[in-house]
């Protein structure tokens, strides 16, 4: 299903990270990195339905903690490896109500 999934409209520029004062390159740069890694960790039975959901949290996360711009390769991996899980793990509860 992620197929249908095109991570390229999500991208973004230093011009959208204009709150990140004297840092938007790097927020841009990390926030990309976090969204291919969205793709790099998805697998054939994620929905697209569910890559948006990621990709919404990780957006809202990144506006509402800029803490999120400390993180290296290695934690942003894990941030969106534990995103993805959690989103997985709400549908299939939800596939059991």
């Amino acid at each position: 299903m992620y197929s249908e999934f095109d991570i390229q409209t999500y991208l973004v520029s230093q011009s959208d990270m204009t709150f990140f004062e004297g840092e938007e390159e790097v927020a841009a740069d990390q926030l990309n990195e976090m969204l291919h890694y969205i793709v790099d960790y998805s697998a054939a039975e994620d929905s697209l339905e569910q890559l948006e959901e990621v990709v919404r949290r990780v957006l809202f996360e990144w506006i509402e903690n800029p803490d999120l711009l400390e993180l290296d390769s290695e934690e942003m991996q894990i941030f969106i490896h534990d995103q993805l899980a959690d989103v997985r793990q709400q549908e299939f509860n939800d596939d059991d109500d």
